[in-house]
């Protein structure tokens, strides 16, 4: 029994070892990474006239209530206008002709493995462009700034998704503009 109890303790203290030590680990690769205040920041242009700036944040009201998310009054009142918005292209395996999904936090997507049940923030604006394109935008990554009509409302996409905030680009994928570094 003793040798039992001794061969317990110490598997429990070799595990307790080995989450110390990647703990150790991975606080000294964080502290070599930097951090969202150590990178350089975003230099967007000055707003077109008649061009809005929208936020994801500022998509739906907080805290989300018992009914699930319920849109802004900003959100809603510039369903139709034109706006910018700045965000990432979300990688996808299996990408729609003609249009893209725009997330506030870079996102890669799997399709054939995990379908609709996705990492998809509840926040993302599917973009599509207003010219017949027959192929899929092909993946930027980076911040993107983009501007175009904003759309609220649910609508079943191409591929099957309900999407909620849609953007309309007038210019093709190759202008999508990248947001720079200072």
């Amino acid at each position: 029994m003793n040798q039992r109890l001794f061969s317990s303790r110490m598997y429990l203290l070799a595990a307790l070892a080995l989450c110390l030590s990647s703990a150790v680990f991975a606080n000294s690769a964080i502290s070599q990474t930097p951090n969202a205040e150590q990178a350089a920041p975003l230099v967007l242009p000055p707003l077109q006239a008649g061009v809005t700036e929208i936020r994801f944040r500022e998509f739906y009201d907080l805290p989300i209530g018992p009914r699930g998310l319920k849109p802004t009054q900003k959100l809603l009142a510039l369903n139709g206008k034109r706006v910018r918005i700045l965000g990432f292209m979300a990688k996808q395996e299996e990408p729609a002709a003609g249009m893209f999904i725009l997330s506030p936090v870079p996102v890669s997507m799997s399709e054939a493995a995990d379908g609709p049940a996705d990492d998809l923030p509840a926040t993302a604006v599917f973009v599509h462009l207003q010219t017949n394109q027959a192929e899929p935008v092909p993946y930027t990554p980076g911040p993107l700034l983009l501007t175009g009509t904003l759309a609220v409302g649910p609508m079943e996409e191409a591929d099957g998704r309900v999407s909620a905030v849609r953007l309309l680009l007038a210019e093709p994928a190759g202008h999508l503009q990248a947001a720079v570094r200072q």
